[in-house]
């Protein structure tokens, strides 16, 4: 039962988290009693959430996602497939929950960047670069030259920007791989590369070229904005409102911003779709569950889960030597290693690499990455330096790896950078991240960008190992 299943992997991907946080929390004597039974009540309705919402997504939200990408490979037009695509990706992007979370903490810290004007600008990106992917498998051009050619983009943009909108922004291009678009992006991609039957680098690269796009939107956005602005100060009395206020808080938040979303789905089931009654029934009810799981999964954040991370981080950092860092690398551990879309990965990648590259080898890989990337965020953040000094090598690096990885693996390699930053990054982790910031707040953001930015080189330098194994075992490796 998908139910069940769900269930099982969230708890996985959250337990280990809430544990390690409460032993922390005690040893450090962050909460009492009370504090305590808040934090649980907050993990409980946190996993209850993601598993509404996960199977939801799955019984519904997938299904329609797959059937309207297929439907969109019978148009003749591509003007028409851009326009739809670019549509579907904004308002699947506008109710992610990260994107959701991360837009709501930029407002604690900037207060001059509303919440709705920062989400609506990511998922202009996402619905931009979204059309961009179709146009990219329908035309045929390389993924390699894509990305070297949006990266540059990228790249030129940010040195007009100041360094908060360029952590804001590469940490939006990691946010919005969440469990909502993620799903319904591949689900819309896989019918467009039926197109290219014998193409398999067109079968990746959708929620890379997705990712980037709310990247160069908010550093577009940060142009005009003249600043982050005054910052909020972070209270954290969102438990004063009680579970019943925050629920209903919450309830038309979710219910606005889901909103087109459902009318999309409605007008292609009345237009084009026409499945049958019970089959319509089945996806509705799936859409309705994930409503009521994101509505869940944010009384939860918010109630406690969130706060007590910032709490946590500001303990860390108060009890001075290592100890910051070491939980950060174990948190960052946790993330990865129970994160059910890293397990897929891993299982994609030794399939593709036609096993020369294990899955262990590649979990371990990417978990010491993301480790090693969570300590690099919490220096930054302590030591309050630009955030230049991380991106600007990481990304040289990865675009020149580019030239000598293959172009299957370039694809995955982007694909890959938005697994690890799942719903525990932009709930947990950053708000650990905000807590730990010695000066600005601001300095925090940039946890996210990353997370991942580390498994794209990781990922890059498996693909270049598998072509030399390649190479010596007489197979011939395209290079595009």
């Amino acid at each position: 039962m998908d139910f069940i299943r769900q269930l099982k992997e969230v708890t996985l991907s959250v337990l280990p988290i809430g544990l390690f946080a409460t032993i922390l929390s005690f040893m450090l004597g962050v909460m009492d009693g009370s504090q305590l039974a808040a934090f649980v009540v907050s993990c409980v309705l946190v996993i209850i959430g993601l598993t509404f919402f996960l199977t939801g997504v799955d019984v519904g939200l997938l299904p329609m996602g797959s059937r309207i990408g297929s439907a969109l490979t019978k148009s003749k037009r591509l003007s028409v497939m851009l326009v739809c695509a670019f549509i579907l990706g904004v308002i699947i992007t506008i109710p992610e929950p990260d994107v959701q979370v991360l837009s709501g903490q930029v407002h604690q810290v900037a207060s001059s960047i509303p919440t709705m004007t920062l989400t609506v600008f990511i998922a202009l990106g996402v619905g931009l670069f979204l059309a961009i992917s179709l146009a990219r498998t329908v035309l045929g051009w390389k993924m390699k030259a894509v990305l070297w050619t949006c990266y540059l983009v990228i790249f030129a943009v940010a040195a007009f920007n100041d360094d908060f909108f360029v952590s804001v922004a590469f940490d939006s291009g990691g946010a919005t791989t969440g469990p909502l678009s993620v799903p319904f992006i591949m689900a819309l991609g896989m019918g467009v590369a039926s197109l290219r039957k014998h193409d398999d680098e067109a079968s990746f690269g959708y929620v890379a070229l997705s990712s980037t796009g709310p990247v160069l939107a908010v550093l577009l956005l940060g142009l005009f904005s003249g600043g982050p602005g005054g910052s909020a100060v972070l209270s954290g009395d969102e438990a004063a409102l009680g579970l019943g206020g925050l629920f209903l808080s919450k309830l038309g938040e979710v219910a606005l911003s889901l909103l087109p979303l459902v009318i999309v789905c409605i007008m292609a089931q009345v237009f084009f779709l026409k499945l049958p009654k019970m089959e319509a029934v089945r996806v509705f009810s799936g859409i309705f569950w994930a409503f009521i799981g994101i509505v869940i999964f944010f009384t939860g954040v918010e109630y406690s889960f969130s706060s007590l991370a910032r709490e946590l981080g500001a303990a860390l950092l108060a009890a001075g030597g290592p100890w910051l860092y070491v939980a950060g690398f174990i948190f960052g551990l946790c993330v990865v290693l129970a994160e059910p879309a890293v397990i897929v990965l891993t299982g994609q990648v030794e399939e593709a690499s036609g096993g020369r590259i294990p899955k262990r080898l590649m979990l371990a890989t990417l978990a010491l990455g993301v480790g090693l990337a969570v300590v690099l965020a919490l220096v930054r953040t302590v030591c309050s330096f630009s955030i230049w000094y991380l991106l600007l090598p990481g990304y040289a690096l990865i675009l020149v790896l580019m030239i000598w990885t293959p172009g299957l693996f370039s694809a995955i390699a982007f694909d890959s950078g938005g697994v690890a930053t799942g719903p525990m990054s932009s709930t947990f982790l950053l708000p650990l991240a905000m807590g730990a910031a010695s000066g600005s707040t601001s300095a925090s953001f940039g946890m996210i960008a990353m997370i991942a930015m580390m498994p794209v080189l990781l990922t890059e330098l498996l693909g270049i190992v598998y072509r030399i194994k390649s190479a010596k075992g007489g197979e011939v490796q395209d290079g595009n």
